[in-house]
């Protein structure tokens, strides 16, 4: 009896393991299952795939590390760097905004919440149709007479900066920060809103005092999110961006599918380089914020 007791008082102390198991277990078979055999497949020598070369191991990563790869990892940090804090900062604004409103404006949830049902790759057509300097926009400012000509439509597809690419990614990832912390700004307020202004504290003063420093993992959680999903993505930069934007993904897209059997390697490494910025990016925020929690969460 009293050693049914101890299993059972096991059980309910790791109850919350238990739960997160199936999960584990998914990302040890599949996720990091596939990340080494990719990572052994990266230092194999090259003449396992090609018998005309006698190249020795890690010949991908000594191929890669030239100076157009790595303006390229600039350009696939920047852009990725880029939609996560601006998604981040326009997600946290909508989030206080849509917590105000929507007691009386039931649809604007609906509104800012359809584009996470719409795959990337169609906004990224959406996107092209709307921006183009022939698009949607261009054509309806040309009729009311805003442009003289619809060549003096700014170009955002395909364009030097990468701007049709940005603006697309945070048309997806803002709902996604919006869906990720509303719920929980909602609850804040609710907590401590009546605390606030009792103390003769303003919304803008709750805001910064109390919702902030409380919300700020999960916030910054989130942009890491967003950061490592467009470090990695294909779909948006090979429908926006220029052929010579640089974007990582692309490039070892077509390594992989059109060079032969021989360039998979290449394609591997370069996603295990950005595996490994991901991953480096993710550890120095949790340094950080375990820093932040000694510090009693001071933010400002």
């Amino acid at each position: 009896m009293s050693r049914t007791t101890k299993i059972s008082n096991q059980l309910n102390k790791y109850k919350g393991l238990l739960g997160i198991l199936p999960a584990l277990l998914f990302m040890l078979i599949f996720f990091l299952g596939g990340t080494l055999h990719s990572l052994s497949l990266s230092f194999e020598s090259q003449e396992t795939f090609s018998l005309d070369s006698q190249e020795g191991k890690f010949w991908a990563y000594k191929e890669l590390f030239n100076v157009t790869f790595l303006q390229s990892i600039g350009v696939t940090i920047g852009i990725a760097a880029a939609v996560s804090v601006l998604s981040g900062v326009t997600g946290l604004i909508a989030s206080l905004f849509l917590v105000e409103r929507s007691r009386h404006w039931k649809w604007l949830n609906i509104i800012f919440q359809a584009p996470v049902g719409i795959p990337h790759l169609l906004s990224a057509y959406l996107f092209m149709q709307v921006l183009m300097q022939s698009g949607w926009y261009s054509r309806f400012a040309y009729q009311i007479g805003w442009i003289d000509s619809i060549e003096a439509f700014p170009v955002l597809v395909h364009d030097e900066w990468g701007v049709g690419v940005i603006l697309a990614y945070m048309w997806k990832e803002v709902p996604f920060i919006i869906l990720l912390i509303s719920p929980f700004i909602l609850k804040l307020l609710s907590d401590w809103r009546e605390q606030s202004i009792a103390l003769g504290g303003s919304f803008s003063q709750t805001v910064r005092w109390v919702i902030v420093p409380i919300l700020l993992p999960m916030w910054v959680g989130g942009m890491w999110v967003v950061f490592a999903f467009t470090l990695g993505a294909y779909e948006i930069p090979a429908l926006l961006a220029s052929t010579s934007f640089g974007s990582i993904p692309v490039e070892a897209f077509q390594e992989y599918s059109q060079f032969g059997l021989e360039r998979q390697p290449i394609a591997i490494a370069m996603n295990m380089v950005l595996a490994v910025i991901s991953f480096l990016v993710g550890s120095i925020l949790i340094f950080l914020q375990l820093r932040w929690y000694k510090q009693g969460r001071r933010v400002w």
